[in-house]
């Protein structure tokens, strides 16, 4: 059974973020961020491109590296990162990693400065059981993560923040919660992803080793109306899929999934996984209709080998979206402060 708990909070941060990286490359995320009018509410959305499959094609094969001071920061003992996203938070630019522990889940917070990450902040989540903060997204200027029980793999939570939360002394509290409790491995919560198309906002969580995506739908409400509610839509699996009309039948155990959204509402999928000894990035199209049955809901249109130096697949990855409307794909270390990036070609 999935209890979903919507809660309000107080927004003294507004304004309107686009993705966006500074890095050696001069990679810029659009958008800016501040106060501004009360009534002006955080952006809830990435935006959208002309062309995705293209933009999928078109990221470099070969990864720049983004150096990063630790400065006295100690990562806590037992586990590893697990996912890593751009954000601009308070007008300025910055990556945040995810990570598990043997004690408590956390979101490192890594400022992006003169083409150096410097890390500012290590913000604790949830206490064990839930230690487990897998791949996540941003988007717009909110974050959606999943934070599991990686013993017992029976509940996990989905957490739906204010990045602006990151800058603040306390620790984060969510303003959307889906709690999810069910059978071993399939109630976790490895990797979400997260995007709003036709004026709804859809959730997929995959579970152990992506075996399964949960699909959820909103009612429509914004994410700061009291009344916003995610549904569980359905559970696709990956061994019951229908794979005729896919490039190649092939699917990894994805550790971190990403929505991109095309201007014509269409919804996207971008798995990040590590296969044999390659660093595999598949993409398949969301059909949403619901006259297509659930074991045709992803169709696979291609993959993409990247070619990672210090970093892999197997920890944190994650994608978004430049200035000039390309994407960019990060990885980080697996425990260490290393963070590569694949710029557009």
């Amino acid at each position: 059974m999935q209890r979903i708990v919507p809660k309000l909070v107080s927004y003294a941060f507004c304004g309107r973020m686009l993705p966006a990286l500074v890095l050696i490359a001069g990679l810029l995320l659009t958008g800016a961020t501040g106060r501004s009018h009360p009534e002006v509410r955080p952006a809830d959305m990435n935006p959208g491109l002309d062309d995705v499959l293209a933009a999928f094609d078109q990221v470099s094969q070969t990864p720049h590296e983004l150096a990063c001071q630790a400065g006295d920061f100690v990562i806590p003992a037992g586990g590893h990162f697990q996912g890593i996203q751009q954000a601009m938070i308070g007008g300025k630019h910055f990556a945040v990693i995810s990570g598990s522990s043997d004690s408590a889940s956390y979101l490192v917070l890594v400022a992006l400065e003169n083409s150096t990450g410097r890390l500012v902040a290590l913000k604790r989540l949830l206490a064990s059981p839930f230690k487990h903060a897998g791949g996540f997204q941003v988007f717009g200027d909110y974050l959606a993560v999943g934070i599991e029980d990686n013993d017992a793999k029976d509940s996990s939570k989905i957490w739906i923040l204010e990045l602006s939360q990151l800058l603040g002394p306390a620790r984060p509290k969510p303003i959307v919660e889906i709690e999810r409790r069910g059978q071993y491995k399939r109630a976790t919560a490895g990797a979400v992803g997260v995007a709003k198309a036709r004026g709804r906002h859809l959730l997929v969580v995959a579970t152990w080793d992506s075996a399964t995506i949960d699909i959820y739908a909103s009612n429509g409400k914004a994410l700061h109306d009291p009344a916003f509610a995610f549904k569980l839509r359905e559970t696709w699996q990956a061994n019951k899929a229908d794979r005729s009309s896919w490039s190649d039948r092939h699917y990894a155990a994805y550790q971190n999934i990403n929505l991109v959204v095309d201007k014509n509402d269409h919804v996207f999928m971008v798995g990040f996984g590590k296969t044999d000894a390659e660093n595999v990035m598949d993409i398949f199209e969301v059909k949403l209709e619901k006259s297509v049955p659930t074991q045709k809901r992803f169709e696979k249109l291609g993959r993409r080998i990247l070619l990672c130096q210090k970093t892999s697949f197997q920890s944190g990855s994650g994608l978004a979206i430049t200035d000039s409307e390309e994407l960019t794909v990060l990885s980080c270390g697996h425990r260490e402060f290393v963070i590569e990036w694949f710029a557009p070609d």
